[in-house]
């Protein structure tokens, strides 16, 4: 390799024959190969499910994110080659929506409101007693990877505050004592 091409950092495998990367803000067709089911499946997904077009990128995200808990790198990358839209802005975007997740969360995932309402009505509250309880900050994953903690500035949900979110349900009107209560049931399910 001469000259940039020596330069550019290694493209992950990305299930393509052509692949278009981006570095330094530019368009780089690359040769990549097939690597995994995975990735070949979520191509023809992607294929059937959502036009090429710039307005599916969230829809599409939303999608990765049901089928696999979080978004891996690969995956984004794919949605990026699929819908010609460069992976910082595909990244940008699932790092701007705190119920997208980047990085793979523990086997439960923990989501505490600090809105103002929720703030108010005890959020911070709650959310301290969980960093304490299960010795984790917002956005880590306790050691046995059983609970992911995060928080959000609004779960719009101010009604019924301070509201959690365990995994995919909302709760609202949360105490220290619900929470508990969830975790333990969840443990025993």
């Amino acid at each position: 390799m001469r000259g940039r091409e020596a330069d550019r950092p290694a493209c992950r495998d990305v299930e393509a024959n052509l692949y278009f990367s981006f570095y330094d803000s530019q368009r780089i067709l690359l040769r990549s190969r097939v690597t995994s089911a995975d990735q070949k499946g979520l191509r023809a997904v992607l294929r059937e499910k959502f036009p090429r077009d710039h307005g599916q990128l969230l829809p599409a995200l939303h999608f990765i994110q049901h089928e696999y808990r979080y978004l891996p790198d690969w995956a984004m990358e794919v949605v990026g080659w699929h819908l010609g839209i460069p992976a910082s802005e595909v990244y940008g975007a699932a790092t701007s929506y705190t119920e997208l997740l980047t990085v793979q969360p523990g086997r439960h995932v923990v989501q505490v409101c600090t809105g103002i309402s929720c703030s108010i009505n005890g959020g911070g509250r709650l959310l301290n007693s969980l960093q304490s309880s299960l010795g984790i900050a917002p956005g880590e994953t306790t050691p046995d990877g059983r609970i992911t903690l995060s928080e959000t500035a609004c779960a719009f949900m101010c009604g019924v505050a301070p509201a959690i979110r365990l995994d995919h349900e909302w709760q609202g009107r949360a105490t220290v004592e619900s929470v508990n209560r969830l975790l333990r049931d969840v443990d025993e399910a």
